[in-house]
């Protein structure tokens, strides 16, 4: 494998780093920087209000490295993410956080997938949560379901359950960045808005099949103790761009009765979506209603009733849902949606 040579020419791609009060783990990410096999990149490092000695960090990159570049921005991460690639030179952005760990090929190959396809506007590759002593059960039922979406189709298809890129392991072009509206004060998950806003509007994603990030988990990372990522707070972005997927016109039923299937057959009427049933997987809820309409067994589905929202939360009763809906020709997009 060629690995590019650093020179004066123009960097291929910008990594865009804000950091805050990361000191702890701040040397092994920039290490792990400076050791790609891609070598002719940029990082600007944004320090966004920092009290512990992660500036003083970040300097020391700065000044035995031309590529890193320190940058400062006192609001909040969303106007830390907007500066960062304002600043920025090339024409590829890549992501990475202070607490997170680049493998040596991860940028390489990364860039490698999006000059061999220009139809491709985001690429993310497989990651691995770590420290795995310490993950959780959830964090790894999501690393699992998350490295299974690889396709373009596959992470349409999973954009309404979770967000189906981890936000340090993208890399995209910034004009379709630009062309999204970049990142945006929501007051929910920015990253999973902007994947929603991107895909939504026709950008095509895909990932390196190859585990490229080390994504640590830990309980002070932001999305366990920033309230922007909230479970509701992603199910209201969700219900922001529903109808950027699925208009209005559109009837749906809903196969789930629990609590999953409630909360948005609720809030998806109160938009004015007309929803025609719901649906019981095994059976033990048939001919009894919820929210005034009945509820049936899996046979009732017909594709001219509506789009099908497969709409439960207990792990693995999706994918079944799923396997009976495509047994019966049934197309994901096309005939049903999975939500969470």
């Amino acid at each position: 494998m060629t690995h590019r040579i650093i020179g004066s020419r123009e960097p291929l791609v910008s990594v865009v780093l804000p950091f805050r009060d990361a000191a702890g783990t701040f040397t092994e990410a920039l290490d792990s920087l400076a050791a790609q096999s891609l070598q002719r990149f940029e990082c600007i490092l944004v320090d966004h209000a920092s009290s512990d000695s992660s500036r003083d960090l970040a300097s020391l990159y700065v000044a035995r490295d031309h590529r890193f570049r320190l940058i400062d921005c006192a609001g909040s991460f969303v106007q830390a993410l907007n500066l960062g690639i304002q600043e920025a030179r090339a024409p590829l952005i890549a992501r990475m956080d202070a607490d997170d760990v680049a493998l040596p090929l991860r940028l390489e190959l990364q860039l490698q997938a999006l000059e061999r396809n220009p139809d491709l506007q985001l690429v993310s590759c497989l990651v691995e949560c770590f420290p795995r002593a310490e993950l959780r059960g959830g964090m790894r039922r999501y690393e699992a379901w998350v490295n299974g979406l690889i396709g373009d189709a596959e992470i349409r298809a999973g954009l309404f359950v979770e967000s189906p890129l981890p936000h340090p392991s993208v890399v995209f072009r910034r004009t379709a960045f630009s062309a999204a509206g970049g990142y945006v004060e929501t007051g929910g998950p920015e990253d999973y808005d902007l994947w929603l806003r991107m895909l939504l509007g026709g950008a095509v994603a895909r990932k390196v099949p190859a585990r490229l990030l080390r994504w640590r988990d830990s309980p002070r990372r932001m999305s366990r103790v920033d309230r922007r990522y909230a479970k509701q707070r992603f199910f209201a972005a969700k219900l922001r761009h529903f109808p950027a997927l699925v208009p209005k016109s559109m009837p749906l039923q809903l196969w789930g009765t629990g609590q999953t299937a409630r909360r948005w057959a609720r809030r998806l009427r109160s938009a004015g979506y007309e929803v025609r049933r719901f649906v019981d997987a095994v059976g033990h809820d048939i001919d009894r209603s919820i929210q005034g309409l009945r509820v049936e067994s899996p046979a009732a589905l017909r594709r001219e009733d509506g789009l099908v929202l497969a709409a439960v939360g207990i792990p693995g009763a999706r994918d079944l849902i799923e396997a009976d809906l495509q047994s019966r020709g049934f197309a994901p997009l096309r005939d049903y949606l999975a939500v969470a």
